[in-house]
């Protein structure tokens, strides 16, 4: 069990400022540190460390938190493995799980382990591989690529990758679950990949979690992946990202290509920020991860049909994920929340008959190019809307203005809408204010949609030869060009999914003391009844004129992972209980929500009438306020200090954009005054004595 105090002692030991400057160099201004911000491009620093209370914030883009967050945030790695990392460095003890004990997981982990190092010794080491190789020197694949990507070969036969493993100790059930082997009725089982390429997949952290194979010779299916695995969902995977994320990073941008083969040919030539989904299309739980990275988008598939319908998918996809941010409009009766386009997508159309890997290897300036010059995402959608109706006919030109609404709609700045508008107009041949009046229908429709009572939320959708000689014991290559900062140790293993934690679960009689600070009451009430207090706190926040509820509102980071992984629930509609979606994470986040609901059982049985009376949902929005209003206080008191020492003119932007956000807030406390003197008298908990 991963008591808080655990995350105090890290905090504590660790200094945030050596830390974060592995990263970002910092220059001392007044009490504090500022540099560049790391998460999005700026000349003029605004990302500040504050190293008094081991905090840090970026005045730029908005993004903050502690040094668990800022790590989670740049390495892109989730909670636990943070927790383990800089539980190493820190010194600071976890649980350790016990050598003779290795969970599901990390068994199918080793597995992949091995059946890369196999499959890399066939393609590199045997007369078998000869085909392959041939195949990859055709494709102008180079050695150094080969061993970057762990490519491989898969012998002509049954059971080769079968014995192989069970010799290394693994069950036959342990490699069929794995889905490297296939049962057979009669019994026993069967390679699933034979004489085939190999090509490992790979996750966000570099682990090997599957494979794809290219077929070397006639037959079906081209190319073979590993089926769904408990370490292994497709729709959640995205190939090349573990070398690609920090690319991704600094160049503020992803590129989508279709197969294996255009990642790697991209990767080979120095386009190191390409990435491709696992699958026919790209998933909303693709987008959703990729949209961590960076929120500019382009699709660079196939020029033939599959290819275009791929790109259409996959950029209508991308306006419907990331348009759930939204933007604050006025209306009649207030502030409402409506779908703006915050990603910037575009289209990068590839030459007739060419595919990505083609252009590349012809002429990768043409690459740079055709990257370089994508067209709009607008631009796009417009002309392929306009293809699909006919334009000399009242019914047609009435169909394209209807079909195109929903995308105009999400164009937030003003200026382009109106270039838009234009566009379309011109195209249907009809009168500018006509198309204007078409989309102001649009929008009123949705207004009245979106402020129904019954609104609900809306989660961010050969011939044989001699045996070879044993593969080597360890994986020839494939090292992530981009390591985390600290590595993991057998004695700091994650518990998998499954696995019977050896801590009891917590409850109300623990001899524990939990001290529930602001922070920790707020997420308990939510997660009480998060299907009705959301939707409900979000249209109130819009009332206010505020962002909805996110995760830089926690600054905790246990608090924030439970946080994460509830609008991970909501976003991917699990059809499961919460608390079911929660077993198959990490027992650290299981743990803390435990506490947390704990807490909040204890608080009911204290106050039976809490929910009945409403004031769950008014403790939440006023605890809300309360938080933002005491975190802004404490951005001001730094910056004054800053300026009493170093004043500048962003130092003086900021402290304006602060004081303002001050009064927003305090207005805002002004609308629960009421609620907000019974919250204060009921604040100081100290439960499970």
């Amino acid at each position: 069990m991963t008591n808080p105090s655990v995350i105090q002692e890290i905090k504590d030991r660790l200094d945030i400022v050596t830390v974060i400057s592995r990263y970002v160099p910092l220059k001392k201004s007044g009490s504090s540190y500022k540099g560049l911000c790391p998460f999005h491009q700026e000349k003029t620093p605004s990302f500040h460390v504050f190293p008094h209370t081991g905090t840090w914030k970026c005045f730029g883009c908005g993004a903050g938190g502690d040094i668990f967050t800022f790590i989670e945030k740049r390495e892109n790695l989730p909670f636990p493995d943070v927790l383990r990392m800089l539980a190493k460095e820190a010194g600071v003890p976890l649980e350790p799980v016990r050598p003779e004990v290795q969970s599901a997981r990390q068994r199918l982990l080793s597995i992949h382990e091995h059946a890369v190092s196999y499959f890399q010794h066939q393609l590199l080491a045997t007369s078998e591989g000869a085909r392959a190789r041939d195949y990859l020197a055709q494709r102008e694949i180079t050695q150094e690529t080969i061993e970057q990507f762990q490519l491989g070969y898969a012998r002509d036969g049954w059971e080769h990758l079968l014995q192989h493993l069970l010799s290394k100790g693994f069950s036959q059930d342990e490699i069929i679950q794995a889905g490297l082997a296939i049962p057979r009725e009669s019994g026993g089982a069967y390679d699933r990949f034979r004489h085939r390429l190999i090509i490992p997949i790979r996750d966000a952290q570099g682990r090997v979690i599957a494979f794809g194979g290219r077929i070397l010779g006639p037959g079906e299916p081209k190319y073979l992946n590993s089926p769904q695995t408990p370490i292994f969902d497709k729709s959640r995977v995205i190939f090349g990202l573990d070398m690609a994320k920090r690319a991704i990073r600094a160049k503020d941008q992803v590129v989508l290509v279709e197969g294996y083969m255009d990642v790697i040919s991209a990767h080979q030539r120095g386009f190191k920020n390409v990435v491709a989904a696992m699958g026919t299309s790209i998933t909303p739980q693709q987008i959703h991860i990729l949209s961590r990275y960076s929120s500019n988008f382009v699709f660079a598939l196939d020029a033939d049909a599959a290819g275009a319908r791929a790109t259409w998918r996959g950029v209508m996809l991308v306006q419907e994920v990331l348009a759930e941010k939204g933007v604050l409009s006025p209306t009649p009766h207030g502030f409402q929340r409506e779908n703006r386009l915050t990603a910037d997508v575009r289209i990068a159309i590839m030459p007739q008959d060419q595919d990505p890997d083609d252009v590349l290897r012809q002429d990768p300036e043409q690459w740079r190019s055709l990257i370089e010059n994508a067209i709009p995402v607008v631009d796009y959608i417009i002309q392929q809307t306009a293809a699909q109706y006919d334009l000399t006919t009242a019914t047609g030109k009435s169909q394209f203005v209807s079909a195109v609404l929903p995308t105009l709609n999400k164009i937030g700045d003003a200026i382009q809408r109106r270039h838009y508008l234009g566009r379309v107009a011109a195209l249907a041949r009809v009168r500018e204010q006509d198309v204007e009046e078409a989309l102001s229908q649009y929008q009123r429709a949705q207004r009245r949609r979106t402020s129904s009572p019954s609104r609900t939320i809306s989660p961010p959708s050969a011939p044989t030869q001699e045996p070879p000689p044993e593969p080597p014991a360890t994986i020839i290559s494939g090292a992530s060009e981009e390591p985390p900062l600290w590595t993991d140790t057998p004695d700091m293993e994650p518990i998998g999914p499954g696995e019977a934690s050896t801590s009891p679960a917590p409850s109300p009689s623990s001899s524990r003391l939990l001290t529930i600070g602001p922070e920790e009451h707020l997420l308990a009430m939510i997660l009480l009844d998060f299907q009705q207090t959301l939707p409900w706190l979000d249209q109130e926040l819009a009332e206010l004129q505020m962002l909805p509820l996110y995760d830089e509102d926690f600054t905790n980071a246990l608090n924030r992972a439970v946080f994460e992984a509830l609008q991970d629930y909501l976003f991917d509609e699990i059809d499961v209980t919460f608390e079911a979606y929660l077993e198959q994470l990490d027992p650290y986040i299981q743990d803390h929500y435990h506490w947390l609901m704990a807490y909040a059982q204890q608080f009911l049985k204290e106050k039976p009438k809490y929910i009945k009376e409403h004031h769950l949902q008014r403790d939440v929005i006023t605890g809300l306020l309360r938080l933002r209003l005491e975190r802004i206080k404490a951005f001001l008191q730094e910056l004054e200090i800053s300026l009493a020492q170093d004043t500048n003119s962003e130092n003086l932007q900021y402290l304006g954009q602060l004081i303002t956000q001050r009064r927003e807030l305090e207005r805002a406390q002004l609308r629960y005054s009421q609620t907000a003197q019974w919250i204060k008298n009921q604040r100081s908990y100290a439960i499970f004595p």
